[in-house]
């Protein structure tokens, strides 16, 4: 899997370019809401907002990893109060599974440029292998 097709890496690059990220439906309609769609279209690429990121759960084990709408609305509702990004979390759909409020701030940073490297993301060179575990 090279860079360009890594989810991770793709919404790193769009939101330090400030790229518009979309949504679609599973027909590859458009979708005006996070809810109601089945994937993100960033840098042109469609992934399925689903899709296992490399980003591992804070309290996790080595293949638990937090999926790319997660990622994604801890960056979205970066500004939000703890309280208010759990709500709004819930409401986009992700009951289980979002990044933690104690986590938000270290997944922002790397998603946006500030800190280049993290001990929480797997190899990208692995990140096929890794994926097969699950």
């Amino acid at each position: 899997m090279g860079t360009e097709h890594d989810p991770l890496v793709a919404l790193r690059q769009s939101i330090k370019s400030k790229s518009k990220i979309t949504y679609t439906t599973a027909s590859g309609s458009p979708c005006p809401t996070l809810l109601a769609s089945t994937s993100l279209i960033i840098n042109s690429l469609p992934f399925p907002k689903n899709t296992r990121t490399r980003f591992r759960r804070g309290a996790g084990g080595a293949t638990d990893f937090y999926t790319l709408d997660a990622v994604y609305v801890a960056w979205l509702l970066r500004d939000a109060p703890g309280a208010e990004y759990m709500k709004q979390a819930r409401e986009h759909g992700l009951a289980v599974g979002f990044v933690s409020v104690t986590e938000r701030k270290h997944v922002v940073d790397w998603l946006e440029g500030k800190v280049q490297e993290s001990d929480r993301i797997a190899p990208l060179a692995c990140a096929y292998r890794c994926f097969l575990l699950w």
